[in-house]
């Protein structure tokens, strides 16, 4: 039996699985990471850009600079580290503390707490810079026009500095193919209405029943147009430093890269495809996978946006079983999610609804109970099994229960199985 421990929450739930029913245990590639401190490897990537200038080129003393950072979701990405260099960096560039505005680009998420404030700018940085949330409904400018038509509007006050720098972290993402840098701009600091033509484009454009355009998911980086978007909107906004991390699987900083917003993204990109990009040579009877912990597993919303997205490519259709161990201590994570398990119960309506009033807490709700009617589903939650009544999704407690209730779904006592311990980052797709 080989033994396994999952992060779950702010623990970890352990299990045991038979070796021989064990195609592979999915993990991320065992990429050499280089000697140092995050500190260092931030401090290394600020003094060492990629395709532009040095920072000091780029900030003049008398600047005011304003520094976009994530929200809680994405703290994981250590954008305190980030942030305690850079500011350091600032000072001694001499820019004013006061000078300097922090906005946590929430996008359409929740506000912060002041507690959540400072765990994601560092105390000693939270002590002298002022920290505010993006409103999505307030305070915004129109900066341009994309290409397709979107009228870009974004935080009004963001715009009034000098210049703008943006603090995060890269790795796959359902909409954007990777988050990171220009997503602190759309969806982080942009209005809602911007922000839902933006992602809309998720549906494929021949109509209901047509469900996802095929260039949007997760490592579609190139060719979705919900990034290229994204990318128009920071250049409007004006983006002139990123910083961006990729994480290692023990959750230090294993790479991180700064410079122009395109050159520092596409490294950052080529190193996450290298990390946490996997290609399987067949598709299980089950998979079991793990949303890593708190943050990544607050709340099913961002759970499907994470794991269920990166694993669901390993397991056969219909007959499979997909397991995903995620807390979810915040519950839905949005009032939209929690209305299409509730108000709706086919697939079919679901989408008409979406389509027709759309919003990424919807979109995510729709892929979710999508993937439940096309795969045995089970959540292992803390959430009620009777929030799930009207999907098909089964809800269960603990993992065990979870397995035995997917081999009697799948109707195998010893169903091939992956194992993915890091599915929130890692990208599993079958070979081509």
């Amino acid at each position: 039996m080989a033994n396994f421990s999952f992060k779950y929450g702010d623990g970890h739930m352990d299990f045991s699985y038979p070796d021989e029913d064990i195609i592979r245990v999915i993990e991320p590639a065992h990429v050499p990471v280089p000697e140092g401190t995050d500190e260092e490897k931030v401090l290394a990537a600020i003094e060492n850009p990629i395709g532009c200038g040095k920072l000091e080129e780029i900030v003049k003393p008398t600047d005011t600079v304003c520094i976009l950072v994530p929200d809680m979701t994405r703290q994981w990405g250590k954008p305190e580290v980030e942030v305690k260099v850079l500011v350091k960096k600032l000072e001694e560039i001499g820019v004013k503390d006061e000078n300097m505005l922090i906005i946590s680009a929430t996008g359409t998420h929740r506000d912060q707490t002041p507690e959540e404030h400072e765990i994601l700018v560092s105390p000693e940085v939270y002590a002298k810079i002022k920290v505010v949330d993006h409103n999505c409904d307030d305070n915004l400018v129109k900066v341009g026009t994309s290409s397709r038509g979107n009228d870009i509007w974004v935080n009004k006050t963001a715009m009034s500095y000098d210049k703008k720098i943006v603090c995060g972290a890269t790795v796959f993402h359902f909409l954007a193919g990777f988050g990171g840098s220009r997503k602190y701009v759309l969806p982080g600091i942009a209005g809602r209405d911007t922000i839902m033509s933006n992602h809309s484009q998720y549906f494929n454009p021949g109509g209901v029943g047509s469900g996802r355009n095929p260039l949007v998911a997760p490592g579609s980086y190139e060719d979705s147009p919900v990034s290229k978007e994204m990318f128009e909107a920071a250049e409007f906004a004006g983006i002139d430093f990123v910083i961006t991390n990729v994480i290692a699987p023990d959750k230090s900083i294993g790479f991180c890269y700064a410079g122009d917003l395109h050159k520092s993204h596409e490294a950052a990109v080529a190193k996450c495809r290298e990390f946490d990009g996997v290609t399987v040579d067949e598709l299980a009877d089950m998979t079991i996978t793990c949303a890593m912990g708190y943050p990544k597993d607050i709340n099913l919303y961002q759970t499907g946006s994470k794991p269920i997205n990166n694993g669901i490519g390993t397991v056969k259709p219909k007959d499979g079983v997909f397991i995903v161990v995620s807390e979810c201590r915040e519950g839905w994570g949005s009032a939209d999610t929690e209305r299409m398990a509730t108000e709706f119960d086919n697939a079919y309506d679901r989408e008409v609804y979406t389509r027709e009033h759309y919003t990424i807490g919807l979109n995510v709700a729709y892929f979710i109970f999508q993937y439940a009617e096309d795969y045995h589903f089970i959540l292992v939650s803390s959430m009620d099994p009777e929030l799930f009544k009207k999907t098909k999704i089964h809800p269960v407690k603990t993992i065990d229960e979870a397995i035995e209730l997917g081999k009697k779904l799948c109707g195998k006592e010893h169903p091939r199985t992956y194992i993915m311990p890091y599915g929130a980052n890692t990208c599993a797709t079958l070979k081509k």
